[in-house]
């Protein structure tokens, strides 16, 4: 596979996805020389001003990336810090012959959930018991038979926790399940036994030196979203005991020669509870809400450009994460429904130190109408501190200052959740 930044080609390179991510990874190929198109199915994704063209095309439409990579005539299709739209760039890359770090074999195992089960299953990889669910009529009775409640609902084939809910009933088992379906494109959901405990968000990176693991983040979700999972805030440290890190490192090592992963980012959710250790999921990409920052930070890897250098081709580079002592945050802020219009108070908390960095995820004029998954977020930010009491003044004294408004000045930004 051919390094392409080593010999100073220029290349013409499609990108899928155009969120705020997707930004970081278009302004690290444009500053080595590479001209760079977008995919995205929405009119005026964050991404669109940083490329020369924009093509209103879903990430998730095979064949018509493919069209459009033949029609532009590029030399690479590629994305990052998003799940779904992997098995299309291994698929498009496939047919046209294009390097890209995964093939389609083994993308469809870490991006279906059912695939990814059954090999956690066979791999010993300590997951939650779990039934497949195909859209028949007997659908409630096997998923009654296999499990009892509380459980989850979750499509196979869809990110962002779409569609994921906690079912205690009956009722609810319908609607979810109904939900579940619409969303997935296979029409397969799985159901799995819901596990109480801390969740945890575990970024590796697998070299030719080994399986390292980058950062261990706390993951905290709305607890009024009753029965759904909007991820609000990750934090670090996460206090662990020595037994969990050792069987972190352990089902890290296990995953990557599981799915065959090498020279790759790899993303873990996962649930503790005293000393156990359940794997929720896994996908071969950094994290979204911009988790590339949150690794900078806190180990010194400047993770997006180890990551660009991958899928240029580069598979001798190895990286030695430093982690630092210190207490940080990814702070991610919801609205009420209404218009977002204005931020109040963060420009200023930047400017004096008080956040490290600073994420618009909403541009002015965008309609609020749910705080249900992670594209729902107006901005994130990240803090960081020497101790955790003085992170939380930090985060205190931002909460304070900061505001959202709408078309009409009213403060919609939600609070709550941070307190």
């Amino acid at each position: 596979m051919t390094f392409y930044g080593r010999n100073n080609i220029n290349l013409k390179i499609l990108v899928l996805a155009g969120g705020f991510d997707q930004i970081a990874l278009i302004k690290e190929l444009q500053c080595r020389g590479h001209e760079v198109i977008l995919a995205d199915f929405l009119e005026n994704p964050p991404a669109k001003r940083w490329v020369k063209e924009h093509f209103q095309v879903s990430t998730l439409d095979e064949d018509a990336i493919y069209r459009l990579a033949l029609q532009e005539k590029v030399d690479l299709v590629v994305t990052a810090c998003t799940d779904q739209a992997l098995l299309t760039v291994a698929k498009v890359s496939e047919k046209l012959q294009f390097p890209f770090y995964l093939s389609s074999f083994i993308t469809q195992n870490i991006t279906n959930k059912a695939y990814m089960k059954k090999i956690f299953r066979e791999n010993d990889i300590p997951t939650t018991d779990w039934v497949l669910v195909e859209n028949t009529p007997n659908a409630f009775i096997k998923i009654k038979q296999c499990l009892k409640y509380p459980f989850l609902i979750k499509p196979c084939d869809a990110n962002s926790s779409k569609g994921v809910v906690k079912v205690n009933n009956d009722e609810e088992l319908e609607e979810a399940i109904n939900g579940a379906f619409s969303i997935s494109r296979s029409k397969t959901v799985i159901a799995e036994n819901y596990m109480e405990g801390q969740e945890i968000s575990i970024d590796v990176w697998k070299d030719n030196e080994g399986t390292k693991i980058l950062l261990i983040s706390g993951t905290n979700k709305l607890k009024t979203n009753e029965g759904k999972f909007t991820i609000y805030q990750s934090q670090y440290p996460v206090i662990l005991s020595e037994t969990v890190k050792y069987k972190i490192q352990d089902i890290a090592e296990k995953i990557c020669e599981a799915f065959d992963l090498n020279n790759t980012p790899l993303l873990i959710q996962a649930i503790v509870s005293e000393d156990e250790i359940s794997i929720i999921e896994c996908s071969a990409r950094m994290g979204g809400g911009s988790k590339y920052k949150f690794i900078e930070k806190m180990t010194g890897i400047d993770i997006m450009k180890v990551y660009v250098n991958r899928i240029l081709g580069d598979t001798a580079q190895c990286i030695a994460p430093v982690p630092l002592n210190k207490a940080a945050e990814m702070d991610y802020v919801y609205a009420y429904n209404g218009v977002f219009q204005e931020l109040i108070g963060f420009q200023d908390n930047v400017d004096s130190g008080n956040i490290c960095e600073l994420f618009q995820y909403k541009t002015a004029g965008s309609k609020i109408d749910q705080r249900a998954t992670s594209s729902d977020r107006i901005l994130g930010f990240l803090i960081a501190a020497d101790t955790y009491d003085e992170l939380l003044e930090k985060r205190y004294k931002i909460l304070e200052q900061a505001d959202i408004l709408d078309t009409d000045g009213n403060s919609i930004m939600y609070k709550e959740c941070f307190y």
